[in-house]
């Protein structure tokens, strides 16, 4: 099912405003673009819904894109699955937001600073705009950081399940999409910062854009170790069967030996016609087991 096309209009302060457009199609923001002087370019690099977020300093809006983290199910593991695009195009009395999800900050940026008429520059509301979508990022942490928990547990209390490996494998894709998204994030405040005439604001996007980056690195490095400690219980207990499995071998193969030796049925086997023979065989491997035991108690291998 087609998602309908929302626009929302929200005037400023003078003859400014700030235009909002929900699930538009490619038509209807073609129609769009050419009314509002937008580049072609820069309208299909906002039609690709996986397209990283980017700066560019163009005429007559300038143009951004940036990514808000949407992913909610473990197995998450694309850009395209894990964030959703909002783009952005701005002048000094213009702000032009394109994004196909509805979004909580987008939101709760209308009810506490356009309805109140405390923003009045649309650079402004661009660089909230931004500030809502990093702070997306640092949710996403606290629930990475549960997975980690999550998984640490199963590695090192409980018993491990089949897919321990393949949640690592999402957990380690995800938060190396979420750096990848950080860094590119940081291009698009860099280029904000040479157009920003209030730079309050923006430094504050850039000390939360520092701290979530921080917070995704050691998550990167979290998710590293706990692969490799996994890997290594993995051994571990892998060591440890093939152990139980070479102490069987060591007390059956002579016992092997010795019942492959009587069992060859030649004729003149002089302890086949011993009435002891049976008795004295089994003494002798009775005796064998009890070395062996001993020895390897010695060795402290058991």
């Amino acid at each position: 099912m087609t998602s309908k096309m929302i626009i929302r209009e929200f005037p400023l302060t003078g003859n400014k405003r700030w235009i909002d457009i929900q699930s538009p199609s490619a038509a209807e923001l073609d129609q769009f673009a050419e009314s509002h002087k937008i580049h072609q370019k820069n309208l299909k690099d906002c039609l690709e819904s996986d397209h990283l977020p980017k700066f560019e300093d163009t005429e007559p809006l300038q143009f951004l894109i940036t990514r808000v983290i949407v992913g909610n199910t473990r197995e998450d593991h694309t850009v395209q699955e894990i964030s959703s695009k909002v783009a952005m195009f701005f002048d000094e009395n213009t702000l032009i937001t394109v994004h196909r999800l509805p979004h909580d900050f987008i939101e709760d940026m209308i009810t506490r600073y356009i309805e109140p008429k405390k923003i009045h520059q649309p650079k402004d509301i661009a660089v909230k705009l931004i500030k809502g979508s990093l702070r997306s990022f640092e949710r996403f942490t606290l629930t990475l950081n549960e997975q980690i928990d999550h998984i640490e547990d199963t590695i090192f209390i409980k018993t491990r399940k089949i897919n321990t490996l393949q949640e690592l494998y999402f957990l380690k894709r995800q938060s190396n999409i979420g750096r990848k998204l950080l860094l590119l994030t940081r291009e698009v405040l860099t280029g904000l910062q040479g157009h920003h005439k209030a730079p309050a604001d923006l430094q504050d996007a850039f000390d939360l854009h520092n701290k979530v980056e921080l917070y995704f690195d050691q998550l990167t490095d979290d998710v590293n170790n706990l692969l490799t400690v996994y890997l290594s219980v993995s051994s571990q207990k892998t060591n440890e069967v093939m152990k139980v499995l070479t102490v069987f071998s060591a007390f059956f193969l002579p016992l092997t030996f010795l019942v492959g030796v009587y069992g060859m049925n030649f004729k003149y086997m002089p302890e086949l016609e011993q009435r002891l023979g049976y008795p004295a065989v089994c003494a002798v491997m009775l005796g064998i087991v009890i070395f062996i035991y001993v020895w390897f108690r010695r060795k402290n291998w058991l």
